[in-house]
């Protein structure tokens, strides 16, 4: 049997009431709070009983101040005075719990409470939620930016479908926790001014709830597509969630090692940014390096040297290789692909470059091919309106010009052209799917044949 349980918190920092509701109902089914944190709380286990929780507020401290506070021991000792006992403290809110029948009240002022959660709210609450609302902003504005820059890439982007949904989210999230607080707010200072209570807080929380399991949800889903749709290796996203803990952790210990020692609450804030921007910029570097420089996660495998190239040991598979055009074995090969996938259109590059040995030729070969896959008639009719655009008007004319798409066995086929020359790029189409191919060399039917028959 577990003595300990935690908690998803769901309620906003001014929800006095909800709070002290929920922690006398865990007590009545046994549970006590321990520990409380911004997003999770912590209860153990204990006989059922009849509790009284008491919510106030402090002001003058916050998730930095020096421990102890004067100001805390001081309401401390009042409430015990009155039978309240000190349970745990959510940066400015301090919770009391009371097991005496008919216990005092903590707060009998509710102007003045207002008042305390109000200073509260502005020194904690309302400004990162601010942020957290202009958050999502500057990504609606990145992705339509992308929109304007490159619509394939757009379209073809799990990553800004991603970022759309979850700005969109977090805007219906700010925005509904901002309004519910400043709602409350205008209610309670009628009801105070007419000699009422605060208002109720309203059904905010189960919002939130359903919230962050849609938030759960998308996010799961945008991490299996990159790694089933785009084959990006895992072990980058288990390493980023790693070193992100590690930081977090590390910032965490640093601003509750400086509170207890008791540093002031400016060095405190100073130091504890310094240590997560030094760790931040320190995390983004090593992994730059090692993906760049040292290959990590890039498949690419053991790699060696053969006239001042590299060439790799044991290349991936890919569809369509130089030895199905040419029917040679190369010796040496390098391959690389990448891509990425939405619910609209899925978009994969491949190339490869092959080499034989001095001996046996030193015959090369390169070849590269883009496959874009959508079911969408308007996006298909996008790609190859873009592909086939003239990109550098002012230093060359690129045209596009029909040929037989029978050795192809393909429904539709462009060959490009460069101020009027011939190039080795061909466009070649089917239902649904468009294939960008670059060749060297002018492919026989055979090859034709094959390439279509391939892709």
């Amino acid at each position: 049997m577990r003595n300990t349980k935690r908690e998803f918190c769901s309620y906003l920092i001014f929800d006095y009431r909800g709070v002290e509701a929920h922690l006398s109902k865990m007590a009545a089914r046994g549970w006590r709070l321990e520990k409380i944190g911004p997003y999770f709380w912590t209860y153990r286990r204990a006989e059922p009983a009849q509790v009284a929780y008491a919510v106030t507020y402090l002001p003058s401290v916050s998730q930095f101040s020096p421990e102890p506070s004067a100001d805390r021991e001081n309401l401390e000792e009042l409430c015990v005075a009155a039978g309240w006992e000190p349970v745990a403290e959510w940066a400015q809110m301090q919770i009391f719990a009371n097991q005496r029948p008919d216990p005092v009240p903590l707060e009998t002022e509710d102007a003045v409470r207002i008042e305390a959660i109000h200073r509260s709210m502005k020194k904690n609450f309302l400004p990162s939620n601010y942020v957290l609302l202009a958050l999502p902003l500057l990504w609606l504005f990145m992705a339509f930016s992308d929109f304007r820059r490159d619509p394939i890439d757009f379209f073809s982007s799990g990553t800004d479908f991603f970022l759309i949904l979850l700005s969109i989210l977090l805007l219906a999230l700010q925005g509904v926790n901002l309004s519910a607080y400043y709602r409350w707010r205008k209610r309670s200072l009628a009801a105070v001014a007419q000699g009422g209570p605060c208002a109720a807080t309203g059904g905010y929380r189960w919002f939130n709830q359903a919230a962050f399991v849609v938030l759960a949800i998308i996010t799961a889903a945008y991490l299996a597509s990159l790694v089933l749709w785009q084959r990006t290796s895992a072990g980058v996203y288990v390493l980023w969630l790693l070193i992100f803990g590690l930081i977090l952790l590390a910032v965490l210990c640093t601003r509750e090692g400086l509170k207890h020692i008791g540093a002031p609450k400016r060095l405190n804030m100073a130091l504890t940014l310094a240590v997560d921007v030094i760790l931040a910029v320190g995390a983004i570097s090593l992994l730059t390096f090692g993906i760049l420089r040292l290959g990590w996660f890039t498949g690419e495998g053991e790699t060696y040297l053969y006239q001042n190239q590299e060439w790799q040991t044991d290349p991936p598979v890919i569809p369509l290789t130089a030895g199905d055009l040419t029917g040679i074995s190369y010796d040496h090969i390098r391959r690389w692909e990448y891509g990425s996938s939405s619910p609209f259109m899925s978009r994969r590059t491949w190339s490869e470059t092959a080499c034989q040995d001095e001996s046996n030729g030193d015959a090369r070969y390169h070849l590269s091919y883009t496959v874009t896959r959508t079911g969408i008639s308007r996006l298909y009719d996008l790609v190859l309106q873009e592909t086939m655009a003239n990109e550098h008007p002012d230093f060359w004319t690129i045209t596009w010009q029909q040929t037989d798409p029978e050795p192809w066995g393909a429904e539709a086929v462009w060959r490009r052209y460069m101020d009027g020359t011939a190039t080795g790029t061909w466009l070649v189409c089917w239902p649904g799917q468009i294939v960008e191919l670059e060749l060297d060399g002018e492919p026989d039917s055979t090859q034709m044949a094959a390439a279509g028959a391939i892709l």
